[in-house]
């Protein structure tokens, strides 16, 4: 490859434009900031090379230059890295934040790479950021959307004698109290149901309608019982299925 003085302008950008903003959020995490930016750095490095340098080149070919563009295909950049940290089989809720944050990292990257190279290679280009800029506006009111309803809250609740398989082969509904009052409640697939117990539970406000919804999360008097199906068989039979 013949490493042009622009090609090496392109390399620097995409070099340092995915590092500074997880640099940014290592500061903010002490005292784990090391970790998070040995963990989050090459992270940041696959996703501007699985997204990043394709976009870069699209961007290139249609003559797209406009701040406002990089900023979006930076959050687009994300999306390896959203799909990565993604918790399956739970609710949703626990990964708005996330999602959220992460497309924020990736509009960060973007501006950067926009700043290190296109606003000087075609600064003379005439360009209009109008489109772009409305763009960001909706998706920034959806990500901040998004990110109140990833907050949560952990509650006490208690379980009701009710007739209910002790361990469940999928996720199912329950009724328990919660919040003063008798609830409809996920338990999740593996986690038994041991009856007049009391149980810590998970409150959201669902994505839609912002109803309440709940999810049961572990026993304060045996909290390894929600690792139930993971347990040895002799842990498995020292879990009470009441606690009357």
């Amino acid at each position: 490859m013949n490493w042009t003085d622009d090609k090496k302008e392109i390399a620097k950008a995409f070099a340092i434009a995915p590092a500074i903003p997880v640099a940014i959020v290592s500061v903010f995490s002490l005292p784990a900031g090391l970790f998070v930016f040995m963990f989050g750095a090459p992270v940041a490095y696959a996703c501007a090379a699985l997204v990043g340098i394709p976009l870069f080149a699209l961007f290139n070919k249609a003559n797209i230059s406009g701040w406002s563009y990089f900023v979006l295909g930076g959050s687009l950049c994300a999306v390896p890295g959203i799909l990565l940290f993604t918790k399956f089989r739970v609710p949703l809720v626990y990964s708005l934040q996330s999602i959220s944050g992460f497309s924020l990292i990736g509009a960060a990257g973007g501006f950067i790479f926009w700043w290190l190279y296109p606003r000087k290679k075609f600064k003379n280009r005439q360009q209009t950021n109008l489109p772009g800029f409305a763009l960001i506006v909706a998706l920034g009111g959806a990500l901040s959307y998004v990110y109140v309803l990833g907050q949560y809250d952990y509650i006490d609740g208690k379980t009701l004698s009710i007739k209910h398989p002790f361990v469940s082969p999928m996720d199912t509904n329950v009724t328990i109290e919660a919040d003063g009052q008798t609830v409809e409640a996920r338990l999740p697939k593996g986690v038994p149901y041991r009856t007049n117990c009391k149980i810590r539970v998970v409150v959201w406000r669902e994505l839609f309608n912002h109803k309440k919804a709940y999810s049961l999360s572990h026993y304060p008097d045996y909290p390894q019982a929600h690792h139930y199906q993971w347990l040895t068989e002799k842990a498995q039979k020292g879990v009470s299925k009441s606690c009357s």
